[in-house]
């Protein structure tokens, strides 16, 4: 196992960084930059859902302070950084979770895509992303907290649009608004729900886990598959999925508050291993970015950590030290090429409002940018200009959403 640190100096000079960033240069001559920072700031320091992003438009989900109009869903211009719309929540309902994590996709089965995120108004929405009037809303029991799922899933014909309400609701509603089944955990939920063909038996499932540490597999008719006791009472605070090893059936990957990295066989949810990283564990990526092109987890903790875990087996590959002052907790990293190189890197904000480029093989540390606010979400990747290479779009905790882009240093020639 190889353990690196890596020391992140934040200068502050009369309060500028609260607007502006800087970049550091990594060990390889890389470098981060800001391309832009929106006008979104609110007078708050606790916004934490990611932004969605897609056709050239950020949407992301601002917070203010509570009762007051600084809540809404706002439209940003991926090249510019410049609002487009903005969906404002009643102050009787602004709180930190007044949206939460949206996402892009045809709910109504018109070709058309439609911007989905669940609100405090204890309603899922739809809006037009080209001017943010409303397509249509759905009642939930309480408000929402994790990113919706589009998917075909139930026995009807078409997608649905399935939302985990906070207090742990399972809605699925058709292109046509109607349920078409719901289950109550009457526990929380933070963990985003999955969708996937988890037992390889060629329909997909609904996965869902919660407070208590156990996850439910949900056939397409809403019929518990398997429940499985993954954490222990352990509370579940983030998933990722994906293929860990040579079998059949896709993997479930949670991790917990105590600290806890679970990966699950989707089969059956059977545990397959376990590994404890340190408090406040965080996961959101499974990538084949191992040296030999195995599939690797990449997992943070509250002690600034990233580490690689071996997704077959949960050794840890390596560890990196990204964050050396005390923070409350880390968001997990993002993987996706961000230099256009054809090959994947890793991204990882900060709580201490750093973001950093890391080497998926090696836990290298590529590049660094700050601010002086903290991050509580992941970044979004997306490749929004067309060059090829992803950017990296940040929610920062005062309501900021920082566009980066990372460019490698040239290989000195011969």
């Amino acid at each position: 196992m190889r353990v690196v640190t890596a020391l992140v100096a934040l200068v502050v000079v009369g309060g500028l960084l609260a607007v502006a960033g800087y970049g550091l240069v990594g060990a390889d001559g890389g470098t981060l930059s800001a391309t832009w920072v929106s006008d979104t700031g609110r007078q708050i320091s606790s916004n934490h859902h990611s932004a969605a992003v897609a056709d050239g438009t950020v949407y992301a989900p601002i917070s203010g302070a509570d009762g007051s109009d600084g809540c809404a869903l706002v439209a940003i211009d991926a090249e510019r950084g410049e609002t487009r719309w903005q969906h404002g929540i009643p102050p009787a309902n602004c709180t930190i979770h007044s949206v939460a994590d949206p996402a892009v996709a045809d709910v109504t089965g018109d070709g058309a895509p439609e911007v989905v995120a669940a609100t405090t108004e204890k309603e899922v929405t739809g809006f037009d992303p080209e001017d943010g009037d409303v397509a249509f809303r759905h009642e939930l029991s309480d408000y929402g907290y994790t990113k919706p799922v589009v998917a075909d899933i139930a026995p009807a014909p078409g997608e649905e649009l399935v939302v985990v309400d906070v207090t742990g609701t399972v809605f699925v509603v058709g292109a046509d608004g109607s349920e078409r089944w719901t289950y109550a955990f009457e526990e929380y939920v933070w963990a985003r729900p999955a969708v996937d063909d988890f037992d390889s038996d060629g329909r997909a499932e609904l996965l869902v886990a919660g407070r208590s540490g156990t996850a439910v597999l949900f056939s397409g008719n809403g019929s518990v598959e398997w429940r499985s006791p993954v954490a222990d009472g352990d509370s579940v605070t983030w998933a990722t999925t994906g293929q860990a090893d040579g079998d059949d059936a896709v993997e479930a990957v949670f991790s917990t508050v105590d600290g806890d990295v679970v990966a699950v066989d989707g089969a059956d949810g059977s545990v397959e291993w376990r590994r404890n990283v340190g408090e406040f564990a965080a996961v959101n990526a499974l990538s084949a970015g191992g040296s030999d092109g195995a599939a690797v987890v990449y997992a943070t903790s509250k002690d600034g950590s990233v580490r690689a875990l071996d997704a077959e087996t949960g050794a840890v590959e390596w560890t990196t030290e990204i964050v050396t002052e005390r923070v409350q907790m880390m968001p997990p990293p993002s993987v996706g090429d961000v230099d256009g190189d054809g090959d994947e890197e890793l991204v990882a904000p900060g709580n201490d409002g750093s973001v950093t480029v890391l080497d998926p093989e090696t836990g290298d540390v590529l590049a660094t940018y700050a601010r002086d606010a903290p991050i509580f979400a992941p970044a979004t990747l997306s490749d929004e200009n067309g060059d090829g290479a992803a950017e990296a779009y940040v929610v920062y905790a005062d309501g900021r959403v920082v566009r980066l882009e990372y460019e490698a240093s040239e290989s000195p020639g011969p």
